[in-house]
């Protein structure tokens, strides 16, 4: 069978494609499957859970890809696209789903919380050596520096970054693939190590010609980025777009909108004054729900809650905590917000740490102790809203793989703790601090709530899913969602009041 009949039958079996030429690699089924996995597009696998890829999954992820690429959205592996599953790029993941970030095309994880900030460079390679690789990578932070206010300093004993040059299974989890496709990778802070695989063909500003040659300082910038602090972005002129891109000569708007939302905040050497603040406000404060005034808000800052959009939504001490962006409002019953609110959220929970610029996810444990997730962590706060211990998401069993919660839970109906991330979630059980087994399953399990979630709460004794501008009333008994639903969000749980639109939100699909 020659090549050319192998690719049809392979697209055919995608349900996509149109055939062209033969490619110089063949591209299959699973190496499709796992770079849509690899990147996000698709969910990833747990060890011992199979997951039937549908052609519709496969092409739906393929609409994914092309999306954040810039290609037309056709779901068909045309020449343009085959030519992203075959061109050098970055090795972190595409896709982060993080609520805040929904109307940007910058994504940030966590920066630093300080603005002097330590690197080494570790070794070198065949074809550039160390001197040269430090003297690029000094170039390449100078890069960055002035959009944050930051300075870096050179330190070989526990740097901040660490760069070196590995190859294959180097221990981090992410081996590399040999020469071409993945050419490095970085840690977002408090890691910050930087990879380069070693089996490339590294130079220093390599003629366009040589297709096998790759530019150190090109890719150099753009891991610092990652290093950072920030995660790829879908606007294919900036430095963050995943794939390789030559030359790099200076920041685009979006790369630098990132750096302004991660750093403008941080006072330089910070660390020590914000443990002092951190350990003084949890020594003042002593209301349960803290009680403020707005006398100093400026009222153009606070996001319009009757736009339909938020972070998340969990009832914590019987009262609804709705969160957008860096607010929150705190509601006694359905439209009747609490006076003094919204309010920063780092201002309700002490000790929070300052880079933490969203909160999606977010429940009230069945001690009263409520627990914040963000990234692969979480920061638990007594009921008196103060920070009493930080950990990873890895102590609630969730599998390592996993690198963010999307919302948790506690079911009424069997007081088990509901883990969601995406189209999947698990169930806990947190008086043996075990997983149930045969977990995760998929969210069509909850029949007629569509996935993913923003929220999932108890209220008056019902369950309750929130996506977008809609919501869903859950059955227990029935097991889905009741037939009347979804209904608008803002008019029925926020004081707003009915607009055109509201048509538009009784429905499963997008607005």
């Amino acid at each position: 069978m020659n090549i050319y009949v192998k690719c049809c039958l392979v697209l055919f079996f995608l349900n996509s494609v149109k055939c062209r030429s033969a490619p110089q690699e063949e591209l299959t089924v699973l190496s499709v499957k796992e770079f849509l996995t690899k990147y996000g597009y698709l969910p990833e696998r747990i060890k011992g859970v199979d997951y039937t890829y549908t052609k519709k999954a496969i092409a739906d992820g393929v609409r994914r890809m092309q999306a954040f690429a810039g290609l037309p959205q056709t779901g068909e592996i045309d020449e343009e696209t085959e030519k992203l599953f075959k061109t050098k790029r970055c090795g972190v993941k595409d896709i982060v789903t993080t609520s805040s970030n929904r109307h940007k095309r910058y994504i940030v994880q966590q920066g630093w919380d300080k603005k002097t900030i330590t690197y080494s460079v570790l070794n070198g390679t065949s074809t550039l050596e160390k001197s040269r690789v430090e003297a690029l990578m000094d170039a390449g932070l100078a890069v960055w520096a002035p959009h944050g206010g930051l300075t870096f300093l050179k330190r070989d004993t526990k740097p901040d970054i660490l760069v070196s040059f590995v190859n294959k299974d180097h221990g981090d989890g992410f081996p590399f693939d040999g020469p071409g496709r993945v050419v490095a990778h970085a840690f977002p802070p408090p890691h910050g190590a930087m990879h380069f695989d070693d089996d490339e063909l590294w130079a220093d500003n390599p003629v366009d010609e040589d297709e096998d040659v790759t530019d150190f300082f090109a890719v150099a910038v753009h891991e610092i980025g990652h290093a950072l602090g920030l995660s790829h972005s879908n606007v294919k002129a900036s430095v963050m777009y995943p794939y390789y891109q030559v030359p790099v000569e200076k920041l685009h708007e979006d790369d630098i909108s990132g750096m302004r939302e991660l750093y403008s905040s941080v006072t330089n050497d910070n660390s020590k004054e914000d443990s002092e603040e951190t350990t003084e406000a949890m020594v003042s404060r002593s209301s349960l729900v803290p009680r403020f005034t707005k006398a100093d808000i400026d009222e153009d800052d606070i996001p319009d809650l009757c736009f339909t959009y938020y972070d998340t939504i969990q009832v914590i001490q019987g009262k609804i905590f709705v969160f957008e962006e860096e607010w929150v409002w705190v509601l006694t019953e359905r439209k009747q917000i609490e006076e003094g609110y919204p309010k920063k959220f780092h201002d309700v929970f002490i000790g929070l740490p300052k880079y933490i610029n969203v909160i999606k996810t977010i429940y009230e444990k069945r001690n009263g102790h409520i627990v914040i997730f963000w990234s692969r962590h979480y920061w638990e706060f007594s009921s008196r809203f103060r920070l009493i211990k930080r950990g990873r998401i890895t102590e609630y069993s969730v599998p390592p793989q996993v690198s963010e919660l999307t919302t948790v839970f506690i079911s009424n109906y069997n007081n088990r703790t509901y883990l969601f991330e995406e189209e999947r979630f698990w169930r806990y059980n947190e008086d043996t601090k075990k997983m149930d087994r045969g977990y995760p399953k998929m969210m069509s399990a909850w029949r007629k709530v569509p996935a993913p979630v923003n929220a999932a709460i108890i209220w008056k004794g019902d369950t309750f899913f929130f996506q977008g501008p809609r919501f869903w009333r859950f059955d227990n008994t029935l097991i889905q969602a009741h037939e009347y639903y979804p209904l608008p969000t803002a008019q029925i749980w926020f004081p707003c009041e009915a607009t055109p639109e509201m048509g538009r939100y009784l429905t499963n699909d997008e607005p």
